[in-house]
């Protein structure tokens, strides 16, 4: 055998592997998104749940906000793993830009249930205190 034909052998050898692995590595990205998505859905369907829980009144803004911190780190694991893997697991831009258009809604209904809960907290704080909104002073005297 001739160092060419050796090196020729090295070289498909290699070529013979990495196409052999790619279809490994797509079937990885696969289960992982799969995986990803799953603890996503399960996150959505807790939130769903609260909903139909509510049966159309308001909800609770202290469970909502402990509720959805489940479903931001779920879709912000998974924004992460597309961005890292992108060009690697062939994910649209499209995809990528969808979930991250849902995930800036999520994020932002989810930060003014917490700061709703955050006021309504600091509030019920000073009514056990026997603070409380300062109401304005009523008139005095003759008007």
């Amino acid at each position: 055998m001739t160092r060419r034909s050796y090196a020729m052998g090295l070289i498909a050898l290699a070529l013979a592997g990495a196409v052999s692995a790619a279809p490994a590595l797509a079937q990885s990205c696969g289960d992982d998104l799969q995986k990803l998505s799953q603890k996503r859905e399960a996150e959505m369907a807790t939130i769903n749940g609260l909903i139909k829980t509510a049966k159309g009144k308001q909800l609770d803004p202290e469970v909502f906000c402990s509720k959805s911190r489940g479903l931001i780190e779920a879709e912000d694991a998974m924004i992460a793993y597309m961005e890292k893997n992108r060009e690697w697991c062939g994910i649209p831009d499209e995809t990528l830009d969808s979930l991250k258009a849902g995930h800036a809604k999520s994020s932002a209904f989810a930060a003014k249930a917490c700061k709703v809960a955050a006021e309504m907290k600091k509030a019920k704080e000073q009514a056990a205190n026997g603070g409380g909104p300062m109401a304005q002073p009523l008139p005095a005297g003759p008007l």
